[in-house]
């Protein structure tokens, strides 16, 4: 499964490098179609729970079966972008699903490594701060994240004008804001990247707890 986090790695790091671009093969496409079938017929898990990663897996199905400007591809594109702050926060160890920390011993190291004021608020409601946090752990998906931003972010970049992305969570937060206030009604472009970014924490996740609602 590590190899496939390294391989949905390696076609970000090709295919999509920058927001709202595409190079290359279509190979990310059945890439992705193959993960989707892996996913609708895996074990859930507490990070892709029941009722829940059949929806991620039908939208990841969509982004590599549909192609940019595509109604389908815009709409699996803003569902996909919506699930990474649930992904972080529990893949962080410090955060429950809702945002609240699990200790004020995990939300004391948290602050005292990143810095961020917001970081002293009961609850976390932010996709690029719980990647931060996300980071800062032991999850076996982090070595694969770290190594999208040494490839894509060696140096922060800045998007729309006035937008620092200097990581993959900043670059997610840049379209799902935009998106989900109406300002973008097209975010297909960026729909094989959150699919590719899905398949790293599906396949990079190793070792999480069964989910004990799946029936």
């Amino acid at each position: 499964m590590q190899d496939r986090a390294r391989q949905a790695v390696d076609f970000i790091v090709s295919h999509c490098p920058n927001v709202g671009a595409f190079y290359g093969s279509g190979d990310p496409f059945g890439f992705l179609q193959e993960s989707a079938e892996r996913m609708r017929t895996a074990t859930p898990s507490v990070v892709f729970p029941s009722r829940y990663i059949e929806h991620v897996a039908y939208a990841v199905h969509t982004a590599g079966r549909y192609p940019f400007l595509s109604p389908p591809a815009a709409v699996a594109a803003v569902y996909l972008a919506t699930r990474f702050e649930f992904y972080f926060r529990l893949l962080s160890a410090k955060l429950n699903s809702d945002g609240t920390w699990v200790s004020s011993s995990g939300q004391e190291a948290a602050f005292a490594s990143i810095g961020n004021q917001r970081l002293k608020e009961q609850r976390v409601s932010n996709v690029s701060l719980a990647y931060e946090v996300m980071k800062l752990g032991t999850s076996s998906v982090v070595p694969h994240f770290a190594r999208l931003d040494a490839a894509l972010y060696p140096s922060p970049i800045t998007a729309g004008g006035d937008f620092t992305i200097a990581h993959v969570g900043a670059r997610i937060a840049y379209g799902r804001h935009r998106v989900a206030h109406g300002q973008w009604g097209d975010i297909s472009a960026e729909a094989v990247f959150y699919g590719l970014a899905t398949a790293v924490v599906f396949y990079g996740a190793e070792g999480v707890t069964p989910d004990r609602n799946a029936q």
